[in-house]
């Protein structure tokens, strides 16, 4: 099985890592678009045009599967490239997982990015799966930028002013970002302080996983040995995984599986 998966930045590379732990044999084609990121600055019109391309430059490596590893991506661009792509290749969207949140009928936080927050989509999602009142919006600003740029001073900032604006009541959190994922245990670190108590963490990596595997009626499992990383694409272009990738473990085996490519820094 050969799997694509694109983001504008950061935010597949824990999709690639929860399909190399569902699927350990997954070969990988890893996309991400740094000519136009951050998608949320975009009109929906401009990012479907990215995401269709990104998906037709991934395409050509004659990938079984599309996985879209963005929110914003998924939001607007997924209709498109189904329509460009199937049925003969599936594309697979990322849903922030405000439904397991809102089923626990206790109070909870979506952690996405400023668009996010705002957009008729998550409204939608929060309307149709929860109580809205027991659901708050809390606007990460700069929190995906500065994961995208490894710097720990920078993380760590953006989860504390998120972190601040969290109310402690709160039992959950909604990572509402692919990108937020990487840094998981600073983010619970940091509700753990304002709630005095450990945050249940809801969010869709290894879900999206296995939707991909059940689009190809392949079962999770298989060989132990791990898929090739296939390609590295920029923008299209043929690319290497940053250095940056290194501040985060996930990032690390990533890198760890591309031995012989340069690994370019920022």
């Amino acid at each position: 099985m050969r799997v694509a998966v694109i983001d504008s930045g950061f935010g597949m590379v824990n999709y690639a890592d929860a399909l190399s732990r569902v699927r350990p044999d997954t070969e990988l084609v890893l996309a991400r678009d740094p000519d136009n990121m951050p998608y949320g600055l975009l009109e929906p019109a401009r990012i479907s045009e990215c995401v269709v391309a990104m998906a037709g430059a991934a395409a050509r490596f004659e990938v079984d599967a599309i996985i879209v590893a963005c929110n914003t991506g998924s939001m607007y661009a997924l209709e498109a490239a189904r329509a460009r792509f199937e049925p003969a290749v599936p594309v697979v969207g990322v849903v922030p997982a405000i439904r397991p949140a809102g089923a626990t009928r206790r109070p909870f936080a979506v952690w996405a990015t400023a668009a996010a927050t705002v957009s008729d989509y998550q409204t939608s999602l929060i309307d149709k799966f929860s109580d809205p009142v027991l659901a708050h919006r809390i606007p990460c600003y700069g929190l995906a930028e500065a994961i995208d740029s490894g710097d720990a001073g920078r993380v760590a900032a953006a989860i504390a002013d998120a972190a601040a604006r969290t109310p402690a009541e709160i039992e959950s959190v909604v990572l509402g970002c692919t990108h937020y994922g990487l840094v998981r245990e600073p983010i619970v670190a940091a509700l753990r302080g304002r709630t005095g108590r450990e945050v249940a963490v809801f969010d869709s990596p290894e879900p999206v996983a296995r939707q991909t595997l059940r689009r190809l009626g392949i079962k999770p499992g298989g060989p132990s040995e791990l898929g090739a990383v296939v390609a590295v694409l920029e923008s299209g272009r043929p690319g290497s995984l940053p250095a940056a990738l290194a501040a985060y473990p996930a990032g690390r085996l990533l890198l760890e599986r591309c031995p012989t490519v340069p690994h370019r820094a920022g």
